[in-house]
């Protein structure tokens, strides 16, 4: 009999273990994809203005700022829906997707 609460406590105690390591892994995939959805809201602002179907690489990487290199941008802007165009006078844009699938070739 006593064997048998002993293997109930061990069961309790590593359910109890995985559990809050569980909750604690999800709370830490949670705030890092916390930066990646904000980063996304925003570039989807700046590319829904309704005034503005396209920006420039130069305006959006000035309103983004803190990325290691522009490839790290253009990353975030494809995660974000968006696509690059060039612009004669403006040199690389950048537009989403669905605002901008006629000017696709």
């Amino acid at each position: 009999m006593e064997w048998v609460l002993g293997v109930g406590a061990s069961v309790i105690v590593a359910f109890c273990t995985a559990y809050f390591a569980a909750r604690a892994e999800l709370a830490k995939l949670r705030e890092e994809l916390k930066f990646d959805y904000s980063v996304e809201k925003v570039i989807r602002h700046l590319l829904n203005h309704p005034e503005h179907r396209k920006r420039s690489f130069s305006v959006i990487r000035h309103h983004l700022r803190g990325f290691e290199t522009d490839n790290d941008l253009r990353m975030a802007l494809m995660r974000a829906g968006a696509v690059a165009f060039d612009s004669d006078d403006l040199g690389e844009v950048w537009g989403l997707l669905e605002r901008n699938e006629r000017d696709i070739t």
